[in-house]
């Protein structure tokens, strides 16, 4: 069950370095050079205690097994969510977000690992049905016992794997990895009468463009593709044909699944950082900050400086 709550402070961007160094651990070799090669992989078994994670997003993805001994809260995005039964936790790096444990004396297992480690071998519209890439979806899972122990058999191979001298580990570690990520779609998806459209060439092409263009990273690295026909464009199709396309993939047309990235990064730039508004509009590809306060007010119903700074957000209404 999820509570929505007001959050009216900035928030920061936890690196993978200040993870480790939050919790009192040796920084891995790998994230000392200059240019590791696979990214950055590890897991833990970690004791919950009653204490809550600092409130942030991140420059790194993970994934918790949370086996249900315990109770706590979810802070995901304004919204909490109690966890009081196994679940499997997918936290999009985007999105702020802290665990806060309510009852001692339980474990869980997480995995936490870079855009590196994982780049390349999930296709865009697989990544748009898991919420660790997708911030419409929900982040928290539901498990029976079944799935609790099938999922933490992978967790304890992955963990196994790291200490291992089988000089193909990392590849074995990542695909136990997909494997977990594809477990999460499978039991979110599970009770939905219709099956995902066989994926087309198209609405890969389509997703990897949107999905290249977010987070953004500074207001001089603005967003260059906003609208259905500017994708068309580069794809080299009709718009009308892409439209058709998405449609039938995801159920909602191009220029809303534009629409919700834009106001999504949005939303996260007006809370999260100190830019002015200015920048903000600058950096999402407009070019005057009246169009985009217009744009926002549409679509959300306030003007982003009342976002900033009101403490309640309406929900954002049918695109």
């Amino acid at each position: 069950m999820a509570t929505t709550r007001s959050i009216n402070t900035f928030i920061g961007t936890e690196t993978l370095s200040e993870f480790y160094q939050r919790n009192n651990q040796p920084l891995p070799v790998d994230l000392l050079e200059d240019k590791p090669s696979r990214g950055h992989f590890n897991v833990k078994l970690s004791a919950n205690i009653a204490k809550r994670t600092p409130y942030n997003r991140r420059d790194y993805y993970k994934v918790c097994l949370s086996n249900g001994e315990a109770s706590g809260i979810l802070h995901y995005n304004g919204e909490d969510i109690v966890l009081d039964r196994p679940c499997l936790i997918f936290t999009n790096p985007s999105v702020p977000a802290s665990i806060e444990m309510t009852s001692p004396n339980s474990s869980r297992f997480y995995c936490l690992f870079d855009k590196r480690f994982i780049g390349g071998y999930l296709t865009p519209d697989v990544q748009y049905a898991c919420a660790l890439f997708n911030h419409n979806l929900p982040p928290v899972i539901p498990l029976n016992d079944e799935d609790k122990t099938r999922l933490h058999g992978y967790f304890a191979e992955q963990q196994a794997l790291l200490t291992a001298d089988y000089p193909y580990k990392w590849d074995m570690i990542r695909n136990l990895l997909i494997l977990i990520i594809h477990e999460g779609i499978r039991l979110q998806q599970n009770g939905q009468p219709e099956k995902p459209p066989q994926r087309d060439k198209v609405v890969t092409q389509f997703f990897d463009l949107l999905n290249c263009q977010y987070p953004v990273a500074s207001p001089e690295n603005a967003v260059k593709l906003l609208t259905p026909s500017d994708y068309a464009a580069r794809l080299h199709v009709h718009v009308n044909h892409l439209n058709s396309l998405i449609k039938k993939h995801t159920g909602k047309p191009t220029r809303a699944i534009i629409h919700e990235k834009i106001v999504f990064e949005a939303r996260a730039l007006l809370r999260n950082t100190d830019w002015n508004i200015s920048e903000i509009a600058y950096a999402l590809g407009f070019e005057y900050p009246s169009h985009f306060n217009r744009y926002f007010k549409q679509l959300t119903a306030l003007t982003p400086h009342e976002y900033r700074t009101g403490t309640m957000t309406p929900p954002v209404p049918q695109l």
